[in-house]
Protein backbone atom coordinates (compact mmCIF):
# COMPACT_ATOMS: atom_id res chain seq x y z
CA UNK A 1 0.00 0.00 0.00
CA UNK A 2 1.51 3.37 -0.99
CA UNK A 3 1.93 6.07 1.49
CA UNK A 4 -0.17 8.87 1.57
CA UNK A 5 1.34 11.70 -0.48
CA UNK A 6 1.90 14.56 1.16
CA UNK A 7 4.00 18.11 -0.27
CA UNK A 8 7.40 18.26 0.65
CA UNK A 9 8.27 21.14 3.04
CA UNK A 10 10.32 24.12 1.61
CA UNK A 11 13.33 23.37 3.26
CA UNK A 12 13.54 19.84 1.72
CA UNK A 13 13.45 21.03 -1.86
CA UNK A 14 16.59 23.53 -1.32
CA UNK A 15 18.90 21.06 -3.15
CA UNK A 16 22.05 23.70 -3.16
CA UNK A 17 21.58 24.24 1.21
CA UNK A 18 22.42 20.70 1.41
CA UNK A 19 25.44 20.20 -0.84
CA UNK A 20 26.76 23.52 0.72
CA UNK A 21 26.71 21.59 4.34
CA UNK A 22 28.09 18.64 2.45
CA UNK A 23 31.31 20.62 0.70
CA UNK A 24 31.84 22.88 4.00
CA UNK A 25 32.07 19.65 6.42
CA UNK A 26 34.37 18.12 3.52
CA UNK A 27 36.29 21.28 3.51
CA UNK A 28 37.12 21.39 7.82
CA UNK A 29 37.54 18.20 7.75
CA UNK A 30 40.41 17.51 5.22
CA UNK A 31 41.94 21.35 6.72
CA UNK A 32 44.59 19.65 9.07
CA UNK A 33 45.96 16.49 7.40
CA UNK A 34 45.35 18.28 3.20
CA UNK A 35 44.70 21.55 2.87
CA UNK A 36 46.72 23.20 5.54
CA UNK A 37 49.67 20.49 4.31
CA UNK A 38 49.12 20.61 0.65
CA UNK A 39 52.64 21.54 -0.71
CA UNK A 40 53.75 18.38 1.12
CA UNK A 41 52.01 15.81 -0.24
CA UNK A 42 52.19 14.08 -3.79
CA UNK A 43 50.70 14.92 -6.91
CA UNK A 44 48.35 12.31 -7.55
CA UNK A 45 47.09 12.94 -3.79
CA UNK A 46 46.29 16.84 -4.30
CA UNK A 47 44.79 15.63 -7.82
CA UNK A 48 42.24 13.63 -5.81
CA UNK A 49 41.65 15.56 -3.30
CA UNK A 50 40.76 18.76 -4.90
CA UNK A 51 39.06 16.83 -7.58
CA UNK A 52 36.72 15.88 -4.85
CA UNK A 53 36.29 19.12 -3.17
CA UNK A 54 35.49 20.26 -6.84
CA UNK A 55 32.80 17.91 -7.20
CA UNK A 56 31.19 19.06 -3.90
CA UNK A 57 31.79 22.62 -5.47
CA UNK A 58 30.09 21.55 -8.40
CA UNK A 59 26.87 20.22 -6.96
CA UNK A 60 26.37 23.63 -5.26
CA UNK A 61 26.78 24.98 -8.61
CA UNK A 62 24.37 23.28 -10.60
CA UNK A 63 21.53 22.97 -8.24
CA UNK A 64 22.09 26.95 -8.06
CA UNK A 65 21.49 27.25 -11.38
CA UNK A 66 18.83 24.31 -11.65
CA UNK A 67 17.39 26.95 -8.98
CA UNK A 68 18.08 30.14 -10.95
CA UNK A 69 16.25 28.78 -13.96
CA UNK A 70 19.41 28.76 -16.05
CA UNK A 71 19.24 25.17 -17.32
CA UNK A 72 21.20 25.94 -20.29
CA UNK A 73 24.49 26.53 -18.26
CA UNK A 74 23.43 23.97 -15.75
CA UNK A 75 23.63 21.45 -19.15
CA UNK A 76 27.19 23.19 -20.15
CA UNK A 77 28.54 22.91 -16.68
CA UNK A 78 27.13 19.56 -16.55
CA UNK A 79 29.84 18.44 -19.87
CA UNK A 80 32.57 19.61 -18.13
CA UNK A 81 31.57 17.37 -14.91
CA UNK A 82 32.36 14.39 -16.86
CA UNK A 83 35.95 15.25 -17.29
CA UNK A 84 36.25 16.35 -13.27
CA UNK A 85 34.69 13.17 -12.12
CA UNK A 86 37.27 11.22 -14.41
CA UNK A 87 39.96 13.11 -12.49
CA UNK A 88 38.55 12.21 -9.41
CA UNK A 89 37.76 8.34 -10.26
CA UNK A 90 41.27 7.76 -11.82
CA UNK A 91 42.96 9.91 -9.12
CA UNK A 92 41.24 7.96 -6.38
CA UNK A 93 42.10 4.52 -8.10
CA UNK A 94 45.73 5.77 -7.75
CA UNK A 95 45.31 7.02 -4.31
CA UNK A 96 44.31 3.76 -3.31
CA UNK A 97 47.10 1.68 -4.61
CA UNK A 98 49.02 4.09 -2.56
CA UNK A 99 47.43 4.07 0.04
CA UNK A 100 47.99 0.08 0.41
CA UNK A 101 51.69 0.78 0.97
CA UNK A 102 51.68 3.51 2.61
CA UNK A 103 51.16 1.55 6.54
CA UNK A 104 54.15 -0.68 6.45
CA UNK A 105 52.58 -3.03 3.46
CA UNK A 106 55.03 -4.34 1.68
CA UNK A 107 54.40 -6.50 -1.83
CA UNK A 108 53.78 -9.95 0.23
CA UNK A 109 51.79 -8.16 2.80
CA UNK A 110 49.59 -5.40 3.33
CA UNK A 111 48.34 -4.26 6.81
CA UNK A 112 44.65 -5.41 8.15
CA UNK A 113 43.38 -1.73 8.43
CA UNK A 114 44.66 -0.77 4.44
CA UNK A 115 42.64 -3.82 3.31
CA UNK A 116 39.61 -2.65 4.91
CA UNK A 117 39.82 1.37 3.32
CA UNK A 118 40.81 -0.91 0.16
CA UNK A 119 36.93 -2.79 0.16
CA UNK A 120 35.67 0.46 0.93
CA UNK A 121 36.67 2.96 -1.15
CA UNK A 122 37.04 0.95 -4.22
CA UNK A 123 33.63 0.05 -3.94
CA UNK A 124 32.87 3.30 -3.30
CA UNK A 125 34.55 4.89 -6.29
CA UNK A 126 32.49 2.24 -8.31
CA UNK A 127 28.82 3.22 -7.20
CA UNK A 128 29.92 6.90 -7.26
CA UNK A 129 30.29 5.89 -11.19
CA UNK A 130 27.32 3.83 -11.10
CA UNK A 131 25.43 6.84 -9.72
CA UNK A 132 26.54 9.02 -12.00
CA UNK A 133 25.77 7.37 -14.85
CA UNK A 134 22.12 6.62 -14.03
CA UNK A 135 22.06 10.73 -13.08
CA UNK A 136 22.94 11.40 -16.97
CA UNK A 137 20.45 8.84 -17.99
CA UNK A 138 17.53 10.37 -15.82
CA UNK A 139 18.38 13.75 -16.69
CA UNK A 140 18.43 13.04 -20.58
CA UNK A 141 14.94 11.49 -19.75
CA UNK A 142 14.02 14.50 -18.07
CA UNK A 143 13.44 12.63 -14.84
CA UNK A 144 14.79 15.63 -12.97
CA UNK A 145 13.69 14.72 -9.24
CA UNK A 146 15.57 11.08 -9.89
CA UNK A 147 18.92 12.77 -11.17
CA UNK A 148 19.04 15.07 -8.06
CA UNK A 149 18.91 12.07 -6.15
CA UNK A 150 21.14 10.33 -8.09
CA UNK A 151 23.62 13.63 -7.72
CA UNK A 152 23.40 13.67 -4.11
CA UNK A 153 24.71 10.23 -3.67
CA UNK A 154 27.79 11.16 -5.51
CA UNK A 155 27.72 13.59 -3.50
CA UNK A 156 27.17 11.92 -0.12
CA UNK A 157 29.84 8.90 -0.75
CA UNK A 158 32.70 11.10 -0.29
CA UNK A 159 31.83 12.29 2.82
CA UNK A 160 32.47 8.94 4.46
CA UNK A 161 36.22 10.08 4.29
CA UNK A 162 35.55 13.36 5.72
CA UNK A 163 33.58 12.31 8.58
CA UNK A 164 36.39 9.58 9.27
CA UNK A 165 38.63 12.43 10.10
CA UNK A 166 35.74 15.02 11.92
CA UNK A 167 35.53 12.12 14.08
CA UNK A 168 39.30 11.85 14.67
CA UNK A 169 40.57 15.48 14.73
CA UNK A 170 37.26 16.65 16.56
CA UNK A 171 36.52 13.62 18.90
CA UNK A 172 39.83 12.15 19.92
CA UNK A 173 39.06 10.40 23.06
CA UNK A 174 36.15 8.78 21.77
CA UNK A 175 37.45 8.01 18.22
CA UNK A 176 41.08 7.38 18.87
CA UNK A 177 42.36 5.90 15.19
CA UNK A 178 41.05 4.99 11.59
CA UNK A 179 39.76 1.95 12.52
CA UNK A 180 37.76 3.11 14.77
CA UNK A 181 36.81 6.04 12.56
CA UNK A 182 35.88 4.09 9.88
CA UNK A 183 33.43 2.44 11.46
CA UNK A 184 32.05 5.94 13.21
CA UNK A 185 31.73 7.25 9.73
CA UNK A 186 30.14 4.18 8.23
CA UNK A 187 27.10 4.20 11.31
CA UNK A 188 26.74 7.99 11.02
CA UNK A 189 26.22 7.73 7.18
CA UNK A 190 23.68 4.88 7.54
CA UNK A 191 21.73 7.35 9.85
CA UNK A 192 21.61 10.30 7.07
CA UNK A 193 20.61 7.76 4.49
CA UNK A 194 17.98 6.34 6.83
CA UNK A 195 16.48 9.70 7.37
CA UNK A 196 16.54 10.24 3.95
CA UNK A 197 14.50 7.43 3.18
CA UNK A 198 12.74 8.22 6.18
CA UNK A 199 11.11 11.59 4.60
CA UNK A 200 10.92 10.75 1.15
CA UNK A 201 8.57 7.30 2.95
CA UNK A 202 6.78 9.94 5.07
CA UNK A 203 6.08 12.55 2.13
CA UNK A 204 4.86 9.93 -0.31
CA UNK A 205 8.20 10.67 -2.66
CA UNK A 206 9.89 7.59 -1.83
CA UNK A 207 12.70 6.72 -4.93
CA UNK A 208 15.66 4.30 -4.81
CA UNK A 209 18.71 6.25 -4.86
CA UNK A 210 18.69 6.90 -1.67
CA UNK A 211 17.43 3.24 -0.38
CA UNK A 212 20.43 1.60 -2.50
CA UNK A 213 22.87 4.04 -0.55
CA UNK A 214 21.49 2.86 2.47
CA UNK A 215 21.62 -0.27 1.51
CA UNK A 216 25.21 -0.24 0.63
CA UNK A 217 26.78 1.37 3.67
CA UNK A 218 24.69 -1.28 5.82
CA UNK A 219 26.59 -3.92 3.70
CA UNK A 220 29.71 -2.03 3.94
CA UNK A 221 29.30 -2.27 7.97
CA UNK A 222 28.58 -5.77 8.06
CA UNK A 223 30.75 -7.27 5.43
CA UNK A 224 34.07 -5.21 6.00
CA UNK A 225 35.67 -6.68 8.70
CA UNK A 226 34.88 -10.36 7.73
CA UNK A 227 36.25 -9.81 3.63
CA UNK A 228 39.21 -7.83 4.72
CA UNK A 229 40.16 -10.86 6.47
CA UNK A 230 39.65 -13.21 3.72
CA UNK A 231 42.49 -14.67 1.97
CA UNK A 232 41.46 -14.21 -1.41
CA UNK A 233 40.91 -10.21 -0.73
CA UNK A 234 43.69 -10.31 0.37
CA UNK A 235 45.64 -11.38 -2.37
CA UNK A 236 43.43 -9.19 -4.59
CA UNK A 237 44.30 -6.51 -2.88
CA UNK A 238 48.27 -7.34 -3.24
CA UNK A 239 47.65 -7.66 -6.58
CA UNK A 240 45.93 -4.28 -7.21
CA UNK A 241 48.81 -2.51 -5.12
CA UNK A 242 51.08 -4.28 -7.23
CA UNK A 243 49.69 -3.32 -10.52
Amino acid sequence: MTHARRSLPRWSQQWWVWFTAIFAITFVSFWPSFFSAIVNIETHIVIHGISAIAWMLLTIIQASLIKSGWRKHHRTVGYFSLTLAATLVLSGLWVIQTMLFGDGGTADGIPLLAIKFFYLDFTALVLFCVFLGLAIKAARRRDIPLHLRLMACTAIIPLEAALERTYIYGTPNLVPNFDVALYASVVTLIVVAAVLVAIEWWYGRSRWPFAVLLAYFVIMLLTTDIVAQTEWFNSVAISYANI
